[in-house]
């Protein structure tokens, strides 16, 4: 399942929780506790992503590495250790 096709079924799982709640408690009591459902679904599924991009590296994990424009070897900083070029290009 892709991204979309998942919220959107998650978008609809939450409508239909509030539908069934809104049906049993009345409007005023179901649309409370239907807000209070969504927002805990939003934050369930938040925490569920971060968890996920967490173990796998994350954003802020790997630290910038370079490569040459020269002769286009990876390295970590500096010049380049196998031409001696300081040209080189970020990649993040």
């Amino acid at each position: 399942m892709n991204y979309y096709s998942r919220m959107i079924a998650w978008l609809l799982v939450s409508m239909a929780i509030s539908m069934v709640l809104t049906y049993f408690f009345g409007l005023f009591i179901g649309l409370a506790m239907s807000i209070g459902v969504f927002i805990l679904l939003s934050m369930y599924i938040r925490k569920k992503a971060l968890r996920g991009a967490v173990s796998s590296g994350g954003m802020f994990g790997g630290g910038i590495n370079y490569v040459c424009i020269a002769c286009g070897h990876r390295f970590k900083g500096g010049s380049c250790p196998r031409c001696g070029s300081k040209m080189r290009r970020a990649e993040f």
